[in-house]
C-alpha cells in the first residue's frame, strides 16, 4: 500500500511530498504544490458499465470515497471533471477496425453508445451544475477531446485524477497530462484496477515517474487546514 505522505497546507496551497525511496529517479524528490483555484479533480470512466461488469467491479470502491470528498473539492474552489467513455452509433469513433484500440471498445457492444443508461455515472457522483463533464473515446482522457481546452481555459495546471482503471485509462490520462505539463496526483483509495496487484503496480509506476500519489482523506485534511 502507498505510505502515509503527510499531505499539508502552506501559503494557499496544498503540498504533497514525493514518496521516500533510496537512488530517486532523475527530477523526483520535489513535493507537488497545488493552488486549489488552478487545480481540477478528474473523475475518469466512474460509469455504470464498468461499475457493474466484470472485471471492472473493484472501482465500485472509489464511488464513496470520490463522494465523500467532492464538496470540500467545490469549496476550496478545485474544479470539477467527469471523464466518461462514450462513442457514436455503430463505434464509428471508436478506432479503426481491426486495430487493438477498436478491439477493446468492440467489446462493450452498445452499452457505451452516446446516451445509453449505462454510460451515466452513479447517483452519489452526479455532476453539480458548476461541474464539466467531458466524453473521450480513447484511454487517454485527452485524446481527441476537449478536456485540455477546458482546463487551459480555466487556467488549470494540476490534476488530481480518479476512478478506473488505475492502469489503463487514470495512467494513461496522466501521462498525456505530464507531456502537456500539467501536474497530477493520484487518490489511491480513489482509484481502482481489475485486480490490487495491478493497482499498487501503477501507483509505483506514477509515484517515481509521472506524478505523485495520496489518499483523499490526507488530502482533504490539508484543505481543512488551509481553511482556517
Amino acid at each position: 500500500m502507498p505510505e502515509a505522505r503527510q499531505v499539508t497546507a502552506e501559503d494557499g496551497q496544498v503540498v504533497v511530498p514525493p514518496r521516500a525511496v533510496a537512488g530517486r529517479p532523475p527530477g523526483m524528490g520535489h513535493a507537488l504544490r497545488l493552488v486549489p483555484r488552478r487545480t481540477a479533480i478528474v473523475i475518469i470512466d466512474v460509469q455504470r458499465y464498468f461499475l457493474d461488469t466484470p472485471p471492472f467491479a473493484a472501482m465500485r470502491e472509489t464511488v464513496r470515497p470520490i463522494a465523500n470528498f467532492l464538496p470540500a473539492a467545490r469549496e476550496a474552489g478545485i474544479t470539477v471533471v467527469h471523464l466518461r467513455t462514450e462513442f457514436l452509433p455503430d463505434l464509428v469513433d471508436a478506432g479503426r477496425l481491426g486495430s487493438r484500440t477498436r478491439q477493446m471498445m468492440d467489446g462493450t457492444g452498445a452499452a457505451l453508445v452516446r446516451g445509453a443508461p449505462l454510460t451515466d455515472g452513479p447517483a452519489e457522483l452526479a455532476p453539480a451544475e458548476s461541474d464539466i463533464v467531458v466524453t473521450k473515446t480513447r484511454f487517454s482522457g485527452f485524446w481527441g477531446s476537449r478536456l485540455n481546452d477546458v482546463l487551459r481555459a480555466r487556467n488549470i495546471d494540476s490534476l488530481i485524477l480518479t476512478g478506473g482503471t488505475t492502469t489503463v485509462c487514470v495512467e494513461s490520462t496522466l501521462r498525456d497530462a505530464v507531456f502537456l505539463e500539467y501536474n497530477g496526483v493520484v487518490f489511491s483509495d480513489c482509484a481502482r484496477d481489475i485486480t490490487p496487484e495491478l493497482h499498487e503496480a501503477a501507483l509505483e509506476r506514477i509515484d517515481l515517474f509521472f506524478g505523485w500519489v495520496c489518499d483523499s482523506a490526507e488530502f482533504s485534511a490539508a484543505l481543512r487546514m488551509d481553511a482556517q
